[in-house]
Formats: structure tokens, sequence, C-alpha cells
């Protein structure tokens, strides 16, 4: 069975509906952050009514709970929101049209196969075929209550049955929700092929992450899973976790490969297989990235004194392992600088432009190819330091007692030339302000051949 992908905002009660939308309530399943950095799931009810709806929100923490029980969803569980939007339909249960049952539901979702088993809604209903009259509502529903959601998951108040497509369609059975749920998931969100047998004439003979023609050990999609001494195609005998070349999927038994023996886009009652799994993570990290949040909040950062600066990242952290953060200023690894927060102050980095840099990135080792670089997450500050500082430069004497230097640097607020002739007790002798960087000092009279002078910033004694 196939199935696309679409967008879940979390968590609120719309106690109204616009024009042509029915009256929807919108309750939380489970909320483990920002919608914007998680996947968002959505359940809509289909075939349950108005007194039923209680039951409904049930039905939607169950299923979510069969599908994040399975791996890799239960590693990356923290991943995951889910909400469930709660329509009521005028009849319990959807269409058997072999059995010459027909409801009044609001999908206008009915059984489809000979074996009853296919749930389908419009436009996927060989007999209606109107979006509008299924999908259509569907995606009005998401637009108006959940715009966000990633998987939109259509809980059927019937018995055992389910198919793919842009919705998840699935019947409240726990059978359904064990296999059904998570192997339509993993079509939509990660594009996952069927790796089944049975000749289906005319399915497009495109390739899925899962399936291939290809032979050639090199050119594999797989072949970072795959071990050296591996045969390729591999014999059906191969142990189960061994990754390699079995023949038959994509609705071939021949000239079709899948990389393991057994995966639950094959068989049910069995988990996803390496590949699976990987692809699967990938997709989770098309809709969440890495950090959750950081600080400074602004990432152009002017400092214009010597007071410390803190930066902080937020990491989205997996159920078990943690995710890896090395900081970085300039473009070079700061040695021990592992942390969420970096301490630093301006003259760690310098006057003038500087880059801070954190790296976060999940090395876990259930992925081995991630060419598009999703499991790491870059990000930098750009700080202009400007504060102040003085030098003084160019002495030149001019005779009679009178001389020269200049002052250079950065004062935003002035400076002030101050004397001495014990370096202990100083006398301001004038307040100025640098014009582009720079002033020049010249004495109005002689003075006591020998003195020390320095500039002051802010002006002062």
């Amino acid at each position: 069975m196939k199935a696309p992908a679409l967008r879940v905002a979390a968590w609120l009660v719309c106690a109204g509906a616009p024009a042509g939308l029915p009256a929807a309530t919108l309750h939380g399943v489970l909320s483990n952050g920002p919608p914007a950095n998680r996947v968002n799931v959505t359940f809509l009810a289909e075939g349950y009514t108005s007194n039923q709806l209680a039951l409904f929100r049930a039905d939607a923490t169950n299923a979510l709970e069969h599908l994040l029980a399975r791996q890799p969803f239960l590693e990356y569980r923290p991943y995951f929101n889910a909400q469930a939007i709660a329509v009521a339909s005028t009849q319990a249960g959807v269409d058997h049209p072999l059995n010459s049952i027909n409801k009044n539901t609001y999908f206008n979702a009915a059984f489809i196969d000979a074996a009853d088993t296919i749930i389908a809604i419009p436009p996927h209903v060989p007999w209606d075929t109107n979006y509008s009259r299924g999908q259509g509502k569907v995606d009005a529903l998401l637009q108006t209550h959940a715009p966000a959601t990633a998987l939109a998951v259509l809980l059927v108040n019937d018995s055992y049955g389910g198919s793919g497509g842009a919705t998840v369609v699935s019947s409240r059975q726990d059978f359904s929700l064990e296999n059904i749920v998570p192997h339509e998931t993993a079509h939509t969100l990660a594009g996952l092929g069927d790796e089944y047998e049975t000749p289906y004439p005319g399915y497009p003979d495109v390739e899925e992450p899962n399936t291939t023609r290809e032979t050639n050990r090199h050119l594999i999609k797989w072949r970072a899973w795959i071990e050296p001494d591996t045969p390729l195609p591999t014999p059906p005998d191969t142990p189960g976790d061994v990754v390699g070349l079995f023949e038959g999927a994509h609705y071939h038994s021949t000239g079709w490969y899948r990389p393991q023996f057994d995966c639950l886009m094959r068989s049910l009652y069995v988990p996803f297989c390496k590949v699976c799994t990987e692809t699967l993570i990938l997709s989770f990290y098309r809709h969440a990235r890495p950090v959750d949040a950081f600080s400074p909040a602004s990432t152009n950062l002017l400092v214009t004194n010597t007071s410390p600066l803190t930066f902080a990242v937020t990491p989205l952290r997996p159920a078990t392992h943690a995710l890896r953060i090395q900081w970085l200023t300039n473009g070079t690894p700061v040695a021990g600088a592992t942390n969420e927060t970096l301490p630093l102050s301006p003259a760690d980095l310098g006057r003038g432009t500087n880059h801070v840099s954190a790296v976060v990135r999940d090395d876990t080792p259930w992925v081995r190819n991630d060419p598009s670089n999703r499991l790491s997450q870059t990000l930098t500050w750009t700080v202009r330091v400007e504060t102040p500082a003085l030098a003084l430069a160019a002495p030149r004497w001019l005779g009679a007692g009178r001389f020269t230097f200049v002052v250079t640097g950065a004062a935003p607020a002035g400076f002030s030339i101050l004397a001495a002739t014990n370096t202990s007790n100083w006398t301001a002798l004038t307040t100025n302000t640098l014009v582009n960087g720079q002033f020049r000092y010249t004495n109005t009279a002689a003075t006591q051949p020998w003195r020390f002078f320095r500039a002051r910033t802010p002006p002062g004694p």
C-alpha cells in the first residue's frame, strides 16, 4: 500500500467552523515542543457519531502509542507532536458495498476490495472519484485547524483495514494500528516502497529508497550497509540482520531487490529493516532540526564593552542518546567546548568581525548515508567587536620643548590625554574625540623634559 506526505500546530480548541466545514474540536494528544520544530501528526475521526467522539480521542492516543512504540519512532519520540481533530459522522462505521452496507459518514470512506480490507476515501474510491467528498474535506480541516501537519491519519470506526495516500487511513483495531499505521506512515513520511512480490499491473517502475534494480555493488544506493563479503544478489537463507541485495520487491518476484530478507514494508509484525530505519530518521529531520533553541536570539551582534558573552544552544534530544556539540570561533574548534553553552570575553575574539559557531550533530549509528547532511546543523553568530582600545604612536620632537604624537584606536565616548611624572599621579590635559580612528596631539608650550603620557576612555582623570 502506497502513501505520499502532508504537514500540526499544537493544541487549542476550535469552537466554531468556517462556512462549509463542520464543527470540529482540536485536542492535544502529545506535546513535545514547538510545532515549527517537530514532526506533527494529526488524527481525524471517520465513522464516529457525536456520542463516540470521546472514544475517538482515546483511539487517537492508542494509535499514536502503537506508532511510537516501533523503532525508530520510539528513539525519536521527543521529535513528535500529535493532536486529534474530532468531527462527527451521522452514522457509525463506514460503507461495505460487498455486504450492501452503506453509511452516512463525513469523509465518505468505504471498503473497496474483494477481501473487504482496503479502506479508501474519495477520490480513491472507484465509484466516487470526487476529491471534495473525501480528501478535499481532510485538506480543508487541516488547513483550517492544523496547517503544520506532517502526517495525517484518518481513524475509521470499523473492522480491520486501511490504505495509504496523502492521508493514512486505518481502522481503530490494534491489528491495524500495529501494522497499517507504521507501514503507511513510512510511505508518507519517508517515501519508502512496498517490498511485496505479488504482481501489481500498471504499478509505476520508479525506485524507492528501499527498492532497486541495480546489481552493481558500487552503485547500490544502500551500499554503505553492505559488507564486502556479502554476496550479491544475496541468498534468501542469509541471516536476517544482514543487509544485501535480496531479490523480490516492488511487486516483482525477479529483477527487483530489497535491502534485507524481511521488513515491515514486506511483512506484518516485523521491524523496519536497517535501510528503512535510516530513511525514516532522515525523514524526521526534514521536519525537525537538531537545534531546538539558541541564544542570543540575534545572530548579528555589536559588542562595545568588555562584558562577558554567553552563547547557548538547546539540542533536540532523542530518547536515549545525546547529540554532539562542538563550538568554533572564526572557524577553529574551541578545545573542550562541547557543552550547550560557551562563555567568551570580547578579548577572546579580538577586535573587528568574528564568527562564533555551534555545530550540533546526531551521530546515531542507525544512519550511515546522509548526503544532504540533515543530521547536522550549524548556527553562526557574526560578532563585531568594537570595544574601546587606544594606543599612542608616532612620537616626534619638534624642538623648543614641543612634541607631537598620535592617538589611535576606538573611543566611542571620547578620550582624555593624561600626563604624569611618576606613572601614579595622572593629570588630564585635554579631552577629545577620534576622527577616522586618529587624533594628533601637540603640546602647546614647553614642559618638564620627562613626562609620561597616556590616553583614557571614557574620558576622565
